[in-house]
């Protein structure tokens, strides 16, 4: 089969819906499949290349929107619709993410005219931002360049409570709601090889948090939360670092995975949120979990399989003091973090409903012509 995978963003640019995406496509090209991704050219990455077996299309765009307002918002230049006629023509299946971003809309359009089925991924509902203009060009683009959810053939989301939203937002009939698949890391390195590897100290407790510096990642909360008692190691893109507190930039998914595989805890108190993909990463990698209970959550987790905190420093400060004095909670909570991503995030099981998706979405549309 020959797919399309259409995201605004994507590597190396960084963000869980570019992570999605590349494990999305590598797993659809291991499977034989034909895997091309259009994405909107990041930094000095180059036009054209080939990453594990699928190819990637970087069109120019303008990243001005992330650079004055925080917001990951690129804007593609003309080209992308040139770009991107060329090669609807040529898949069976178009699968694009997130439906507010203007690229999505575009791929959209263009695969309905042409008669190609869409799919249409769609992570997160309305996400609160730090400031009130923000919700209002968000609620506008909802009402707007949203809308064209409804071109797609069909709709998958990761979380149910995102599938509701769509539904009574959107007027989507049935979103489908696929679990995102995680390849476990497994290195070589011992553990404090590994952490001195990453210049971490190898007898504290360490407290993991991955994710951009934006109001609903929750950061600020963690860093508030600093106490003796453990270390900090944040991955963001926020600069300098306190007491207790060790701040590390992105780095590759691998890289990411040893990490995960070093550290004692995973910490994201977070809103707003689909289900992250680094929080799936953090189970898979069996690390004891303290996060916020979002709406949708329940789908996949209990309250007795991690634990769950406020959106405040002192619930979060007394959660990871909580497991540094308790050795059997860590292990049992490590336990049951692998017997979530056992239950919901195989890789295999992913790319496996994906297919028959996009299977779905073709026979739909060869019926409708």
């Amino acid at each position: 089969m020959r797919v399309l995978l259409v995201s605004a963003n994507f590597r190396p640019h960084v963000g869980g819906v570019e992570r999605y995406t590349e494990i999305l496509a590598g797993g659809l090209a291991r499977n034989g499949h034909d895997v091309t991704v259009l994405c909107c050219g990041y930094g000095s990455a180059s036009e054209r290349e080939e990453i594990d077996g699928f190819r990637v299309v970087r069109v120019r765009a303008s990243y001005i929107l992330e650079t004055r307002a925080g917001v990951p918002y690129p804007l593609p230049s003309p080209s992308f619709v040139r770009t991107l006629r060329a090669l609807v023509a040529v898949s069976d299946v178009v699968n694009v993410q997130d439906a507010l971003y203007l690229t999505s809309r575009v791929a959209l359009s263009v695969s309905h005219r042409r008669g190609v089925a869409t799919v249409l991924t769609q992570h997160v509902s309305f996400v609160p931002q730090q400031r009130r203009w923000l919700d209002t060009v968000q609620r506008a683009a909802i009402a707007t360049i949203g809308r064209g959810a409804g071109l797609a053939t069909a709709v998958v989301t990761y979380n149910p409570a995102v599938a509701d939203w769509a539904e009574q937002t959107w007027g989507i009939a049935r979103p489908l709601v696929v679990p995102a698949g995680v390849d476990p890391t497994s290195p070589n390195l011992d553990r404090d090889e590994l952490l001195r590897s990453f210049g971490l100290p190898t007898d504290r407790f360490l407290a993991l948090f991955v994710g951009r510096d934006v109001p609903k990642k929750g950061l600020a909360i963690l860093l508030a939360a600093a106490d003796p008692a453990y270390e900090i190691v944040a991955v963001t893109d926020r600069e300098g670092a306190g007491s207790s507190v060790t701040i590390l930039p992105f780095m590759s998914p691998r890289r990411l995975g040893e990490l995960m595989c070093c550290v004692d805890a995973f910490v994201l108190p977070s809103e707003g949120e689909g289900f992250p993909l680094s929080l799936q990463e953090a189970f898979t990698a069996g690390l004891p979990v303290v996060t916020t209970m979002q709406p949708g959550y329940e789908h996949y987790i209990t309250g007795d399989e991690v634990i769950v905190v406020d959106r405040d420093p002192a619930s979060v400060r007394d959660a990871l003091v909580r497991l540094t004095e308790s050795e059997a909670l860590r292990r049992r909570l490590s336990e049951r973090s692998l017997a979530v991503a056992e239950r919901h995030f195989s890789l295999d099981r992913f790319v496996s409903a994906y297919e028959g998706v996009y299977e779905d979405a073709r026979r739909h549309v060869n019926r409708s012509l």
